[in-house]
């Protein structure tokens, strides 16, 4: 395989890698969500002491620990040649026993990573205030669709967090009562749908986007895996920009629950589509939540 085709072959895998922590166990989302930020502030990556710590410190350019780096390699795989993944231009296969020398070759200048030939292992390689630490990963791979788990409820998400200037502080009013509302909802109402994604459409020379199904759903997030969203719904909806400018904020609220109570019709619907979702009891419970949070659907 070429570097160019390799380069990019290693990227694909990298962006559904999971990183695996001091005793080999895969961190989960929720941890992946913390690990760049609990290097970020410290003065010595050295020093760090975290739980589900992934990170092991190996220097750069003089400072650089090759023994540690080559016994973390060797005790990592059991191939005797892997790829080395440098630049498009710079990446091959290598034996297993040279890699560290060739890491401290270019850890200063680059992100370095190593990849079995079976594809199923990476170690990354990478510097934070020019000190550089590595980090091991296992490769995952994602079925393009599945069922829905039985039992498994919906997970509603209201979004209005594009915005313009104008409008922001109506972006700002909804987050409260968008959060308690995707908590209220968070039940089985049967049928196919695991998510709905609602968007509020606060720019104004933005269109409504109409309801579409996916089986998955990729939103690349780094290292540490890929978000895939299985039996995901989603449209938008696009309200009267004249009138937002009118109301007060929580008028303004009332105003956009209303529209989107409106536009849940589409999944009355699309119900057969999604395996006789039950859509009208989702609406009913949708303009009762509203009113326990104090707004009137009219």
């Amino acid at each position: 395989m070429d570097s160019k085709k390799l380069h990019k072959l290693f990227y694909n895998k990298f962006e559904t890698s999971v990183y695996l922590n001091q005793n080999n166990a895969e961190l989960t989302k929720e941890e992946m969500k913390d690990v760049y930020l609990e290097l970020l502030p410290k003065e010595a990556i050295k020093d760090i002491t975290i739980e589900n710590k992934i990170w092991q410190h190996c220097g750069t350019e003089e400072q650089f620990k090759k023994d540690t780096v080559q016994e973390a390699i060797d005790e990592y795989f059991d191939e005797d040649e892997l790829y080395l993944i440098i630049t498009s231009g710079n990446s091959s296969l290598v034996k297993k026993s040279e890699i560290a020398k060739k890491i401290g070759e270019f850890l200063h200048k680059k992100q370095i990573g190593i990849i079995n030939e079976s594809l199923t292992k990476i170690m990354w390689f990478q510097t934070f205030s020019g000190k550089g630490v590595f980090a091991k990963a296992v490769v995952k791979e994602y079925p393009k669709s599945r069922p829905k788990p039985d039992g498994a409820p919906l997970k509603v998400s209201f979004l209005a967090n594009m915005h313009e200037h104008k409008t922001k502080r109506i972006s700002d009013a909804l987050d409260a009562p968008f959060e308690k509302l995707e908590k209220k909802l968070c039940k089985d109402y049967q049928g196919c749908m695991e998510y709905l994604w609602i968007e509020v459409e606060l720019i104004s020379h933005y269109s409504a986007l109409p309801f579409r199904f996916q089986k998955r759903v990729n939103i690349a997030s780094g290292f540490g895996g890929k978000d895939y969203y299985y039996n995901v719904g989603n449209y938008s909806i696009l309200p009267d920009f004249e009138k937002l400018e009118t109301l007060p904020d929580e008028l303004a609220v009332e105003y956009i629950l209303t529209l989107i109570y409106d536009s849940l019709d589409i999944l009355v619907k699309k119900k057969k589509r999604l395996d006789n979702f039950n859509a009208e009891k989702f609406k009913l419970d949708f303009k009762n939540a509203c009113s326990e949070l104090g707004y009137s659907i009219k």
